[in-house]
């Protein structure tokens, strides 16, 4: 069975010719690959004012934020085993509080190393786009 048509007044039937340089190419077609658009709908949306959004993936591929990450973890296992031992009736001591409190600390300057190594979100020289 053929799809079936489109109204006439959704279906594109006029053609616009558009010529690049080879720089100005690669900078429409890096644009519409960030925003997700293949480049005749990047064009389309900015020709009629449409707005576009960008989506960025900032990955970093630093060996540093992976081994604070994972200590990170490490230590968010050890507070989940201490909270599981205190929901199951265990008692709290002074210096089990104590030890809690540093534990959170840690995590907390971990948690600010890893977004000064990773570029706060907003990319580093060390990191790349996805």
């Amino acid at each position: 069975m053929a799809r079936p048509k489109k109204a006439e007044s959704i279906r594109r039937t006029s053609n616009v010719m558009v010529r690049f340089s080879s720089i100005e190419y690669e900078l429409v077609a890096g644009y519409a690959k960030d925003s997700g658009y293949p480049i005749s709908t990047f064009v389309r949306k900015q020709a009629l004012s449409e707005k576009v959004t960008v989506n960025y993936n900032i990955v970093a591929d630093i060996g540093e934020i992976q081994n604070l990450t994972a200590q990170a973890a490490g230590i968010g296992n050890n507070l989940n085993q201490i909270a599981r031992y205190f929901h199951g009736g265990g008692l709290a001591s002074r210096g089990m509080l104590e030890e809690l409190k540093k534990c959170i600390a840690e995590i907390r300057e971990l948690r600010q190393e890893i977004v000064q190594l990773g570029g706060a979100y907003r990319g580093n020289s060390k990191t790349h786009r996805k």
